[in-house]
C-alpha cells in the first residue's frame, strides 16, 4: 500500500529519535548481541558488524518480523537501521517481505560503510532469502525514489517487476524502464484511491505455484 508519506511531523516522529545518541545507543545495546550477518558484496572495515533480530517487537508488532542493523562496536551506535514484516498473500501465494522502517544516519564517519548498503541489502539479502520485497504503504519521497532505484536495478538483472492492486488482485507485470516511469502515478499518486496498491520485485513469477 504504497503511499507517500509527506506529513513532515510523522517523518520526524518515524526517524528523528534514532538521530539522538541516547536512543541510538539504546537500539545498539538492543542489537548488538543478535545473529552476524554476512552479504555478499559488502566488505566492512574492523568494527562494524551487520546483525539480525528476530522477533523482538512481538508485544509491538503482529506479524512476523526481523531487524538488520549496521553497527559499529567502537563508537557503540547504529549507522543503519531496516526493520522487516513477513506479510503472507494467499493470491500471490508466497511470503513476501516488506522494509517499513529503513534509516541511515548522515554523519560522516559512516558514509564509506554506507555507500550503496541498502541497495545490497536489499537485492543480495532480503531478496536472496526470501525471493519476493513488496514495498510499504508508508512512503516517504526518498522511499519511493529507492523503491524505483531497485525497480530499474531488478529489470537489468533478470528479475520480474509488478505492480499489485490488493483489493482487486489485478497484477501488472513490468517489463522495462518506461514501464515503471508510467506505473509510478499508479503506485504513488493519491492515497485515496492507491492506499492498496504495491510495488513488487520477485526471483520467481508471480502467483507462485
Amino acid at each position: 500500500m504504497p503511499t507517500k508519506l509527506v506529513n513532515a511531523a510523522k517523518i520526524n516522529q518515524v526517524f528523528a529519535h534514532l538521530n539522538e545518541s541516547e536512543d541510538n545507543r539504546a537500539l545498539y545495546s538492543a542489537l548488538a548481541r543478535g545473529k552476524d550477518v554476512n552479504i555478499k558484496g559488502v566488505t566492512l572495515s574492523p568494527g562494524y558488524r551487520i546483525v539480525r533480530v528476530d522477533s523482538r517487537l512481538s508485544g509491538l508488532l503482529s506479524q512476523n518480523h526481523f531487524e538488520l542493523a549496521l553497527i559499529n562496536d567502537v563508537s557503540e551506535d547504529i549507522a543503519y537501521y531496516n526493520r522487516v514484516v513477513i506479510q503472507p498473500d494467499t493470491f500471490l501465494n508466497c511470503r513476501p517481505v516488506t522494509q517499513v522502517l529503513v534509516w541511515r544516519t548522515q554523519k560522516p564517519k559512516h558514509r564509506k560503510e554506507l555507500h550503496d548498503l541498502a541497495g545490497i541489502i536489499f537485492l543480495s539479502y532480503l531478496l536472496d532469502q526470501y525471493d519476493v520485497i513488496v514495498s510499504d504503504m508508508n512512503q516517504t519521497h526518498d522511499g519511493m525514489s529507492f523503491w524505483q532505484a531497485r525497480m530499474y536495478d531488478a529489470l537489468a538483472y533478470g528479475l520480474r517487476v509488478y505492480a499489485y492492486d490488493m483489493i482487486s488482485c489485478d497484477l501488472h507485470v513490468m517489463r522495462s524502464d518506461d514501464d515503471v516511469g508510467r506505473y509510478e502515478q499508479w503506485l504513488w499518486g493519491d492515497p485515496q484511491q492507491h492506499q492498496n496498491r504495491l510495488a513488487i520485485i520477485s526471483k520467481l513469477p508471480l502467483p507462485a505455484s
